[in-house]
C-alpha cells in the first residue's frame, strides 16, 4: 500500500474537520472535481483513483445537503490506465445548489459565472486553511517517501498538490506558506503542480491534515533511514581507509624489494634499515602498528617520511637498471 493512501485513509478515518465541512468540501471539489454542460445545463463530476476517498466525499455531501443523492461509478478506460471513481449527481437543481453553496458558480445577470478559486469566507480561519488543505490533498494530493526496505529502489522525499488553474497552485502555496511552509511550482503538461521536497515540511504538512499516525510512521522511518546512511557512510570510510593502508603497504614492500635485489638493505643508513625491516616482518600493519613496533620513538610524520624516502631510492635505483 502507497505512504499516500496510507495518509488519506488516515484522515478520512479520523474526520476532525467536521464544523469546517465546507471548506474541506470545497478543497476537494477544486482539486479533483470537473464541470459538464450537457443540453444548457450544469453538472459537476468529482474523480479520484481511491474508492475511499470518493466514499467519503459521498458521505459528507449527503450529510452537509439535506436530500441530495450522489452516484458512484468505477470508470476503466484501458488496461494502461488505473481505475477511477466518479461521483455525480443527477438532479439539475441539487447540482446548482452544490455548486453554489460551495461558490464554485454564481448566477450573476442570469449568467452562470464560474469560479476556479476558494472564496475567501472558506479560508477565513486557520482551522478552515487546514480543512480546505485537507480537502486539496484528498483530491489531488500525493506523497511518496524513500524505501527502506532491502532490495527496493529508493526515492527522495516528495509531496504535491495536481491542479489544473495556476490561480488553485497560487492559493494553495499562499495557504502553505502562512502555515511558514514555502512549496514551490512548476507546471507538467496542462497541470500546475505545488509540491514540497523537505522531509520536515512534508512532516509539518502532515500535522495539519491531523494525520498523526502517519506523521511518527514518516519521522521513525526517517530516523531508520539517517541511521541506515550514516552507518553506511562509516563502513565506507572504514574500506576507504582500509583501501589507502594496503595500497601503500604494498608500495612500500614493492620498494623495498628493489632496494634489496640491488644496493641490499644493509647498505641503507640505519633509520631507514630499520623502517624497511620492520615492513617486511608486518607486511599488512598500518603506520600506526609499525610505530608501536618501534617502540614509538619517532612520529606517524617522520615515519612517513622515510618511506616516502625508501620509495624515492627505490625509483632511483630502477631508473639506473633501465639505463
Amino acid at each position: 500500500m502507497s505512504f499516500s493512501k496510507i495518509v488519506k485513509d488516515e484522515i478520512i478515518k479520523k474526520n476532525i474537520f467536521k464544523k469546517e465541512q465546507r471548506s474541506l468540501l470545497q478543497g476537494m471539489f477544486l482539486s479533483a472535481g470537473s464541470l459538464v454542460i450537457s443540453k444548457g445545463k450544469l453538472y459537476f463530476v468529482v474523480s479520484n483513483e481511491n474508492e475511499s476517498v470518493i466514499n467519503f466525499l459521498k458521505e459528507n455531501i449527503e450529510s452537509y445537503f439535506d436530500g441530495v443523492t450522489t452516484n458512484i461509478v468505477k470508470v476503466v478506460k484501458n488496461f494502461k490506465q488505473k481505475e477511477r471513481f466518479e461521483l455525480s449527481v443527477d438532479d439539475e437543481k441539487d447540482n446548482e445548489r452544490i455548486l453554489k453553496e460551495l461558490a464554485i458558480v454564481q448566477i450573476i445577470d442570469n449568467q452562470i459565472v464560474i469560479s476556479d478559486v476558494c472564496d475567501r469566507e472558506f479560508t477565513n480561519s486557520k482551522e478552515k486553511m487546514m480543512a480546505f488543505l485537507t480537502g486539496t490533498f484528498l483530491g489531488s494530493g500525493n506523497i511518496s517517501i524513500p524505501s527502506v526496505e532491502e532490495g527496493k529502489k529508493s526515492y527522495g522525499y516528495h509531496m504535491e498538490f495536481v491542479f489544473s488553474s495556476k490561480n488553485q497552485a497560487d492559493l494553495l502555496s499562499e495557504i502553505l506558506t502562512s502555515f511558514d511552509i514555502f512549496p514551490k511550482q512548476i507546471c507538467r503538461g496542462d497541470s500546475f503542480v505545488v509540491y514540497l521536497k523537505n522531509s520536515e515540511t512534508i512532516c509539518d504538512t502532515l500535522s495539519l491534515f491531523g494525520a498523526s499516525k502517519s506523521l511518527l510512521d514518516l519521522m521513525n522511518q526517517k530516523v531508520t533511514r539517517d541511521v541506515s546512511n550514516n552507518t553506511n557512510r562509516q563502513m565506507n570510510c572504514y574500506s576507504a581507509n582500509i583501501d589507502k593502508t594496503m595500497n601503500a603497504a604494498v608500495k612500500q614492500m614493492m620498494a623495498i624489494e628493489i632496494i634489496q635485489n640491488t644496493i641490499g638493505i644493509e647498505n641503507l643508513p640505519d633509520t631507514l634499515a630499520e623502517t624497511a625491516l620492520v615492513r617486511l616482518a608486518n607486511p599488512e600493519a598500518s603506520l600506526k602498528d609499525l610505530l608501536q613496533a618501534l617502540d614509538n620513538k619517532i612520529s606517524k610524520g617522520a615515519l612517513a617520511q622515510r618511506f616516502n624516502k625508501l620509495i624515492e631510492i627505490a625509483n632511483n635505483l630502477g631508473e639506473g637498471n633501465e639505463k
